[in-house]
């Protein structure tokens, strides 16, 4: 069986938001619809930096070579593989309104064929009853199952 790889949709297009959870659930919207999500790199008063969540590198937490092997992190792995795609939400300091900018169109990878293959897509698309009890058990200091 051979599979079809899909490219990563366009960039969130240039559009003028009047604050920044309103500008990330759009982007959202539009990188689910797209195969690929979003995440919030940094922000500065003025700027917020969004990038794919496939941007940076692998990070071997608890793969040392001075841990014990029997202590060590079995069969990790990473969905990051360095995407430069990025985008700037830029604040105009007499209007007061934000700006899509984008740094980086392009991805180094292929688009997910279904959006659950992120955890912000899937929290997205739960029930408000599901989101509001995982709210509540965790303001309890209660673990997710």
């Amino acid at each position: 069986m051979t599979s079809i790889l899909r490219p990563c949709g366009p960039a969130p297009p240039a559009a003028i938001y009047s604050d920044v959870a309103s500008a990330f659930a759009a982007f959202q919207a539009h990188a689910k619809a797209n195969g690929y999500a979003l995440r919030q790199r940094d922000s500065r008063p003025f700027r917020t930096l969004f990038v794919c969540d496939r941007a940076g590198k692998y990070d071997a937490r608890g793969k040392q070579k001075d841990v014990h092997s029997s202590k060590r992190r079995q069969n990790t792995g990473s969905k990051k593989c360095e995407c430069p795609m990025r985008v700037a939400l830029v604040q105009d300091k007499v209007s007061r309104q934000w700006e899509v900018r984008v740094l980086e169109a392009t991805h180094n990878h292929a688009a997910s064929a279904d959006s659950t293959a992120y955890p912000a897509h899937r929290i997205a698309s739960a029930p408000a009853e599901i989101r509001a009890s995982i709210d509540t058990l965790a303001k309890a200091g209660l673990p997710n199952a």
